[in-house]
């Protein structure tokens, strides 16, 4: 059974309600607070068609623990200063300090010249598992376990 965004309270019948520019799927007591908004019909819009049992892939890329000290030792490892790192990369000494820090994230394309400059992998794929839930509270946090309700 579907439970209202705000409040959580289970209900069969939610309904789109724009609350303080948030727009949720409110219960009859919550919609009262808002304005109704109106959705579009179905009708003009073409089915999907293909594979019902689409899958989405699981698996991501996470930026490798200790990336900096990677970076940092292989940079040391072939005896090349930040600066000629820098120059090698068209970056600017500063980013190749502050990644070296961790204080700096490098992006996949950044991420990727170094790899191929120094041979290191710094984002790896990850899979995503399971959690089992059944042990402790199955319900979601609603808006209404956060928010503030002006009277």
């Amino acid at each position: 059974m579907p439970s209202c965004e705000l409040c959580g309270k289970d209900s069969n019948s939610l309904t789109k309600t724009k609350i303080e520019g948030a727009t949720l799927k409110a219960c009859e007591s919550c919609a009262e607070m808002g304005d109704k908004v109106e959705t579009e019909s179905n009708k003009g819009r073409k089915k999907k068609t293909g594979d019902k049992s689409r899958t989405r892939n699981r698996n991501t890329k996470t930026l490798a623990p200790n990336y900096g000290e990677k970076v940092k030792e292989a940079r040391e490892d072939e005896r090349l200063s930040v600066s000629e790192v820098a120059d090698d990369l068209n970056e600017k000494e500063s980013v190749i300090k502050k990644i070296e820090k961790e204080d700096l994230k490098p992006d996949q394309s950044l991420a990727s010249k170094i790899s191929g400059k120094f041979n290191i992998s710094l984002y790896t794929n990850t899979e995503v598992s399971n959690v089992d839930t059944e042990s402790g509270d199955s319900r979601k946090a609603t808006l209404g376990d956060v928010a503030e309700v002006k009277e």
